[in-house]
């Protein structure tokens, strides 16, 4: 039941406030009550209207004071700004975006704010403005500006004493931690987050990333297929997945899709070819073989897509789906090593994390531990560029789809059975197929895999990209009588010793890692200079230790194609489709591809298509084939030899129909 005026007043006599300064107070309250009541329409007997009246009044008051409070907040600092978004996402354990009530008392605390822990719920509430429950990064550095203005000069001194004397908290000073919380919020999987920072490491070390000569030895002898001698097991297939590297989108040559969309032969692209050997291995074998793709964010819709509609019978049995997805990786600033910062295009702050990514994703994505629950033992791994697969010897028929005849079969899908078997048998964790290198790989232009060697530490295998060699041992590295095994990035794994080794690496396949040099928009030269950090999946042979192999392969298992020189080489007679729907050298060339060189003015695939407009000549008995200037070859040009063509002025020239031989055009 309220109180009576009267015994208000009984109250504060006997608490000894005076009866003067009650009257005037009451006086004066009175009057307030009269006026509000006044502007209300009504009179105090109207008990109802003269609290809603009150409340409004008070309601307004407020509403002025928060627009004054608005009005003199003091804009963050850039620096602040970004303080805070370190702490902010430091403390969103969970990634999500926003801080619940728990993270947004240790943020308060740790951005230099001490409230009381019975204070905190209803700052909560006052920062969650728009009442979700949670506390997002822009209301969070809202409530930081309300709440400062509102401290007393002496809240804030003490505060800035604090911060000055707090040691700084380690997600101010790792910048490990940085990238760390870049990917998390990204939705990166633990596997390639943890696979970044080991190589981020390396770069922050300040150890070499270079493989120089001296810490090298040369392969000089490697087991042949040509001389393998074991009976072909067909039933190794019901136990192997066969996978394709298919994340590239082929930027390089012009296109914005994925290059295995690109068509190589009549309207067949990589990925049909790709599909038809599989179809066709699994045919032949009577059986099934397992089909995946390694696809990236950029390729998987429009790969997926062609698939589905060409290849509708093309799914693997029980639940194993076609694809996983690989990672992506942050860009490093070169000046700072500080995650790269591009706001006009946050896409263009990532990057493919190159084909050692493998592993990781594989381990993210849990596509190892599926294959091992499904009982696949081992994996074949291949580039979707790359079609070479039969072992046809010059001179030979093409090899017989039956796996119960000769001893050398080749079963299509780049997947030879005789090297399964071979794999399987020797109890290798990990096999790498290598080619013998020619002039043309000198510098890594047609081996982009480089080359094999020995730790001159270990002993062990190991393999050494362009980009690992100092400038000072180039020759040595450009000599194929010296290194003569480059890497076709044709692999062999055994999945058990695989997960075996990645949980020994805690989910990290210790890798040696390659920094390369770019601007962090590629169309932009101008833009700031960053750093991306690669790995090869190759790489992981001295990962292995002495128990990981090398092959020695014939030439035809490698036809990747990395310009339009190799795409216009690929649609030339030199390479042929075999009935396993593998491209393959034609047995002419006796293994050895022929050198195209195109001036930078058909670097993209549609400039080529002004180069042979009617289709690629003939380029069977091709040594070297070089392009410089505007042409247009008509249909029935042979070139055999070396053969230029030269064209200093901007009109195109013509080639017409005939054999040019060891000439200049």
């Amino acid at each position: 039941m309220p109180l009576t005026l009267a015994e208000v007043r009984w109250f504060l006599l006997e608490n000894g406030v005076e009866a003067d300064k009650i009257d005037a107070t009451w006086s004066k309250g009175r009057a307030a009550l009269e006026d509000l009541a006044g502007t209300a329409g009504c009179s105090l007997r109207d008990e109802g209207a003269v609290r809603a009246a009150h409340v409004a009044a008070l309601a307004k008051k407020e509403e002025e004071k928060r627009a004054a409070t608005e009005a003199s907040l003091t804009p963050l600092t850039e620096e602040e700004r970004a303080r805070f978004r370190l702490a902010f996402d430091h403390f969103d354990a969970d990634g999500s975006g926003a801080l619940d009530h728990a993270e947004f008392r240790k943020a308060m605390i740790d951005s230099g704010m001490m409230p009381l822990r019975s204070e905190v719920t209803g700052l909560f509430q006052e920062a969650d403005v728009d009442g979700s429950g949670t506390v997002n990064f822009d209301e969070y550095c809202h409530f930081i500006q309300v709440y400062r203005a509102k401290q007393s000069w002496w809240e804030r001194l003490m505060e800035s004493a604090m911060d000055c004397l707090s040691p700084k908290p380690s997600y101010l000073t790792n910048p490990t931690l940085r990238f760390v919380r870049k990917m998390k919020h990204a939705g990166c999987t633990r596997s390639a987050i943890d696979a970044f920072v080991h190589n981020y490491e390396q770069l922050r070390s300040a150890a070499s990333m270079m493989i120089p000569e001296d810490a090298i030895f040369p392969v000089d002898q490697l087991p042949a297929l040509e001389d393998i001698s074991v009976q072909p097991d067909r039933s190794l297939l019901q136990h192997t997945v066969m996978l394709k590297l298919n994340g590239g989108l082929g930027t390089g040559m012009g296109l914005e899709k994925a290059k295995s969309l690109l068509p190589i032969s009549g309207d067949d692209t990589f990925l049909d070819l790709i599909a038809k050997q599989v179809l066709h291995m699994r045919h032949a074998s009577g059986g099934s073989l397992a089909f995946l793709l390694m696809n990236s964010f950029s390729t998987s819709a429009d790969s997926m897509a062609l698939l589905k509609h060409n290849f509708p019978n093309l799914s693997n049995e029980g639940e194993l789906p076609l694809e996983f997805l690989q990672n992506k990786a942050p860009k490093v600033s070169a000046a700072d090593l500080s995650p790269a910062s591009w706001p006009a295009n946050p896409e263009l702050e990532w990057c493919p994390p190159g084909h050692g990514d493998l592993y990781p994703a594989m381990e993210g994505s849990g596509t190892l531990d599926r294959l091992l629950r499904e009982g696949y033992k081992y994996m074949f791994v291949s580039n979707s560029d790359n079609l070479g697969a039969a072992r046809r010897q010059p001179g030979r028929a093409p090899p017989t789809l039956a796996f119960t005849r000769a001893r050398r079969v080749a079963v299509g899908a780049t997947m030879d059975l005789t090297l399964l078997t071979w794999f399987a048998q020797s109890g290798a964790p990990f096999a790498m197929e290598v080619a013998a290198r020619t002039d043309s790989d000198k510098k890594g232009e047609t081996c982009p895999g480089g080359h094999l060697a020995r730790s001159a530490e270990t002993g062990g295998l190991l393999l050494r990209e362009s980009a690992q060699c100092p400038e000072e041992d180039e020759a040595r590295f450009a000599d194929v009588n010296r290194h003569r095994f480059f890497n076709t990035n044709n692999l062999w794994l055994d999945l058990e010793a695989l997960q075996k080794k990645m949980r020994l690496g805690k989910g990290v396949m210790p890798l040696p890692v390659m920094s390369n040099k770019k601007t962090v928009d590629p169309r932009d030269k101008a833009s700031a200079a960053v750093l991306q950090l690669e790995t090869a999946m190759g790489a992981a042979i001295q990962c292995f230790g002495a128990e990981a192999k090398a092959i020695l392969t014939p030439r035809s298992r490698f036809a990747p194609v990395k310009t339009t020189g190799d795409l216009l080489a690929l649609k030339s007679d030199a390479y042929e489709v075999t009935p396993e729907h593998c491209v393959t050298l034609a047995p002419e060339r006796k293994g050895v591809p022929p050198i195209i060189k195109l001036d930078g003015s058909y670097k993209f695939c549609d400039q080529l298509a002004t180069l042979i407009p009617d289709g690629a000549p003939s380029l069977l008995r091709c040594t070297k084939l070089t392009v410089e200037g505007p042409f247009v070859i008509e249909s029935g040009v042979v070139f055999q030899g070396e053969v230029k063509l030269i064209n200093p002025s901007d009109q195109p020239r013509t080639v017409p129909a005939g054999v040019y031989k060891d000439a200049t055009l």
